[in-house]
C-alpha cells in the first residue's frame, strides 16, 4: 500500500461547516500549519469517504464519542488542542492509521496501555488522558508546564486559572512511556496504531478497538449462568467497562464478543465475532472467533490481542493487591502479538469446580490486508 505523508493527503479543513466549539475556541491554524513536520500515515482502504457523528464525550470515558458508519460508538481524542471540533454529523471524512510510523510510537503505546493504566487507577480520568495524548503529539507543541499560556485549551481541561486534571499524573504517564522507549529493544512494528480522522474541524483520533465476551442470561441454556458488568461488582472500583461470566459448570457455551459497548451497553458495541468454551474434566479450551464483516474493509473483524481470566468459582477476576483488577495485563492468560488473525485458542487446565470466565481482546475493523 502507498504510504503518504500527512502534509500530502489531508486537506484544508472547511470551518464553520457545522456548530462548532473546539478543544475549544477557533484559530485559524490549518491541519498542515499545526503538524509543521510530515508525519507519516497510511490511508485506510474502504475508509476515504465515510461518515462520522462526533459528541462529547459522556460517563467521563473519553474527551470525545466518534460513531462511524458501522454503528458502533468508540472512544475519540483530540489531537489538535488549538483547533475546532466539528459536532455532528461530517460526511466524506477519511480515516488513516499510525501504526508503524515511527514519528507516532509513543502515542501508540500509551494508547496500548491506557486500559490498564486506567483499571488500576480508578482516578484516572479522561482529562489526564487528554493531556497526556497532547503531551506526546509535538505538533502541534504542547507543554503541561505551560497549559496557563495557552489561549484555546478546552475550558473541560483548564478553567479559571486552574487544571482540571492530576498535573502529576499526567507527568508520571508521560515518564513512564519515554522512560519506556529509552529501556526498551522493541521494534516500532510492536505497537498497535490508532487512526486519524480528517472532517470539516480538528483531527479525530480513536484507537483500535476493545472488545469482551458478553454471556448474558438470555444467550446461554444453563441458568445458573450469569454476567456481570465491572461496574457492579464489589471490590473492584474501576471506571472500566467488560463483563465477566459465571459461575460456569462444565459444558459448552458460546458467548457474543462485542466490540465498543462503553459502559456494558450493548447499544453502543458491535457484534464482532464469539468466544467458544469447552469445559471438561478440569480442562478450559476457549477460542476466540471473529465472526463478523467490518463494514470497511469488508472482510472479517481481526484480534490483535487477547487476554483471558479464568478463575475458580468465586474468583470473578483476578486480585492486585487485596483488590480485584480488570486490567487485562494481569490476567492469567495473555497474548499481545496477534498480527490480524481470525482464531486463537488459549486451554487451561487443572480447574475443578464452577469457574469465571472474562475474555477480553483488541480487535480491529479497518485493516486492508485482512483476511
Amino acid at each position: 500500500m502507498r504510504k503518504y505523508g500527512v502534509l500530502a493527503v489531508l486537506l484544508i479543513f472547511i470551518t464553520t461547516l457545522f456548530t462548532v466549539t473546539s478543544c475549544e475556541q477557533s484559530t485559524s491554524t490549518t491541519f498542515e500549519e499545526s503538524f509543521q513536520d510530515v508525519k507519516q500515515v497510511t490511508p485506510i482502504a474502504g475508509a476515504q469517504d465515510t461518515k462520522m457523528d462526533l459528541q462529547l464525550g459522556d460517563q467521563n470515558d473519553s474527551f470525545f464519542t466518534v460513531t462511524l458508519n458501522d454503528g458502533s460508538t468508540k472512544e475519540g481524542w483530540c489531537i489538535e488542542w488549538n483547533e475546532n471540533a466539528s459536532f455532528g454529523v461530517n460526511e466524506g471524512t477519511k480515516l488513516y492509521s499510525t501504526k508503524g510510523h515511527e514519528d507516532w510510537k509513543e502515542l501508540n503505546y500509551f494508547m496500548g496501555i491506557k486500559d490498564d493504566l486506567r483499571a488500576n487507577d480508578p482516578e484516572l480520568t479522561y482529562r489526564e488522558i487528554q493531556v497526556v495524548i497532547w503531551s506526546l503529539i509535538d505538533k502541534p507543541e504542547f507543554d503541561v508546564d505551560k497549559i496557563g499560556e495557552y489561549e484555546n485549551i478546552s475550558e473541560r481541561i483548564y478553567k479559571d486559572g486552574a487544571p482540571l486534571f492530576d498535573v502529576q499524573k499526567v507527568k508520571d504517564i508521560v515518564n513512564q512511556v519515554n522512560t519506556h522507549f529509552s529501556t526498551s529493544k522493541s521494534k516500532v512494528s510492536d505497537y498497535n496504531g490508532v487512526y486519524l480522522i480528517e472532517n470539516n474541524g480538528q483531527t479525530i483520533m480513536v484507537g483500535e478497538e476493545t472488545a469482551w465476551a458478553y454471556g448474558g442470561l438470555e444467550d446461554n441454556t444453563n441458568n445458573e449462568d450469569d454476567t456481570k458488568c465491572f461496574t457492579d461488582i464489589d471490590n473492584l472500583t474501576s471506571n472500566k467497562w467488560g463483563w465477566t461470566n459465571g459461575p460456569l459448570a462444565e459444558g459448552e457455551y458460546e458467548f457474543d464478543i462485542y466490540a465498543g459497548a462503553g459502559q456494558c451497553d450493548l447499544s453502543k458495541g458491535a457484534l464482532v465475532g464469539k468466544l467458544i468454551i469447552n469445559y471438561s474434566a478440569g480442562i478450559a479450551t476457549v477460542t476466540y472467533k471473529m465472526t463478523e464483516t467490518s463494514d470497511f474493509t469488508g472482510k472479517l473483524y481481526t484480534l490483535l490481542e487477547t487476554h483471558l481470566h479464568i478463575g475458580e468459582d468465586p474468583e470473578l477476576l483476578p486480585k492486585n493487591g487485596s483488590k480485584l483488577t480488570a486490567a487485562p495485563g494481569d490476567f492469567g492468560n495473555v497474548d499481545e502479538d496477534h498480527d490480524n488473525i481470525t482464531e486463537f485458542t488459549y486451554t487451561v487446565e487443572d480447574l475443578s469446580g464452577k469457574i469465571w470466565i472474562a475474555a477480553h481482546s483488541v480487535v480491529s475493523g479497518f485493516d486492508p490486508a485482512a483476511d
